[in-house]
């Protein structure tokens, strides 16, 4: 297997590797770049703080709301209640509320993009044995991610074009289903098939954007070519790039939530300890799985490097 990064591979069919092949190169050149794994638990970390923004807003101003409402009706227990109520509701809070979600949510997904751009040529190195470490990444966040954030605005219009299809296809699917009023085997075979239509077209899009975002980020290609290159690999081989999406998918929650589980059981057996004795190993608990997800996250975009750039 070697990294694609030449122009004639526009040109002739690329044919992707096996999924079993595409997840050892993946996880093969995690193992070697395992310090990705600590640069992403620091962007999950950062991700998750920039939510914090909003929130402090939020519940500080909901609270000063309150207190002055009981200190102007003192007597009156209902008071609080309306002051945050009357705050809640107010043009300006909500303007300012969903201003700052808004702004760590775009934050949050360029810090992504911005990992993901230094994060896949890392791995592609790595396969290709030729590893090219923390310069590598520098190098890829500071000259790829203007291509990366291209492409992932390409795939998120052609994502929300997916699912507003998705939504059309169930909705006509009901609307046939009510209207009939009766089970008619003349009609199952199309609303099976619309259902299915809609379950699994945002699926192989969202797996078909995974593949670009990683193509503009390892070849350098710009956003229509590696749309239009990722595409042509996923139509040689689309039951790779969909059942390593799925499985990858399945793995990170699984993953993740027995690590929650499995802390939650163990802070359990402190019950009756102090609230700040059991803030640590709180935390503790969620970066632990926060490290996890990024694991299975790198190891699912070296696949998708794979899937996308290597040659079977």
């Amino acid at each position: 297997m070697v990294v694609a990064g030449r122009a004639a591979d526009r040109y002739r069919p690329a044919v992707p590797p096996a999924l079993g092949a595409a997840i050892g190169l993946g996880v093969r050149a995690l193992l070697r770049e395992g310090w990705l794994v600590a640069a992403g638990l620091a962007v999950g970390i950062l991700r998750r703080l920039l939510a914090v923004p909003a929130l402090a807003f939020a519940w500080g101003l909901l609270l000063e709301a309150a207190v002055l409402a009981a200190r102007s009706r003192p007597l009156d227990l209902l008071a609080p209640v309306e002051g945050v109520l009357a705050a809640a509701t107010s043009q300006r809070f909500l303007a300012i509320a969903a201003g700052l979600w808004l702004a760590g949510v775009l934050a949050g997904a360029a810090l992504r993009l911005a990992f993901l751009a230094g994060a896949a040529p890392v791995l592609a190195s790595a396969m290709a044995r030729a590893p090219v470490g923390a310069d590598g990444f520098a190098a890829g966040v500071a000259w790829g991610f203007p291509r990366v954030l291209g492409t992932a605005l390409l795939g998120l219009a052609a994502e929300l074009g997916g699912g507003g299809f998705a939504v059309v296809l169930a909705l006509g699917a009901a609307r046939i289903t009510a209207a009939s009023g009766h089970a008619s085997p003349l009609l199952a075979a199309p609303v099976a098939l619309a259902l299915t239509l809609a379950v699994a077209v945002p699926i192989a899009l969202s797996a078909a954007v995974d593949g670009a975002v990683a193509r503009a980020a390892v070849t350098g290609e710009g956003p229509l070519v590696a749309f239009a290159a990722a595409t042509r690999r996923f139509v040689n081989r689309p039951g790779a790039f969909v059942l390593g999406a799925i499985t990858f998918a399945v793995v990170a929650g699984l993953a993740t939530a027995s690590v929650e589980a499995t802390g939650n059981a163990l802070t359990a057996l402190a019950d009756g300890a102090s609230p700040l004795l059991l803030a640590g190993p709180g935390l503790l608990i969620a970066a632990l799985a926060t490290a996890v997800g990024a694991a299975v996250d790198l190891a699912w975009l070296g696949t998708v490097s794979a899937l996308a750039c290597a040659e079977g």
